[in-house]
């Protein structure tokens, strides 16, 4: 058994792997931190801010954060939802619908350069080893989208 610590490796590719898209991102003045809620709208337009820190287990001010950065450079409007008016839904802008084609390419590239040099049983077997991780530390990737 090994004693190299697996979060040390975890952390150096999160980080490696922020720094590539956010080089990648950066003409649209977006950043890794605003990924998710990008894709999760080009999946699902109009949903809530709790229904984002629900889905992916973040915390509301981090939610917030990258949603107010999104709205700043035009990429989503708020509007109260008819149904509850404490809610606010989130709906991506034509700005935001004309950058899709460009993100999903940002993003296929991204997944080609951190899949490159591995055999498929080697990202299956990584698959299933990081989902056992993310199980472990109570983080639910069942229903994620990749």
């Amino acid at each position: 058994m090994t004693d190299e610590a697996i979060g040390k490796y975890l952390s150096i590719a999160r980080r490696a792997h922020a720094s590539l898209l956010d080089k990648q991102l950066a003409e649209a003045d977006i950043s890794h931190g605003q990924i998710l809620l990008l894709a999760t709208l080009y999946q699902e337009d109009g949903i809530c801010q709790q229904t984002l820190c629900q889905m992916y287990n973040l915390n509301k001010a981090a939610v917030g954060r990258g949603l107010n950065k999104l709205s700043k450079i035009g990429f989503i409007t708020k509007e109260i939802d008819p149904e509850d008016k404490r809610k606010k839904l989130i709906y991506l802008t034509s700005k935001a619908r004309d950058f899709e084609a460009e993100f999903r390419e940002i993003l296929e590239a991204s997944e080609e350069k951190l899949r490159s040099g591995l055999s498929e049983e080697e990202i299956a077997t990584f698959l299933t080893v990081i989902k056992k991780i993310c199980s472990n530390l109570g983080a639910n990737v069942e229903n994620q989208e990749g």
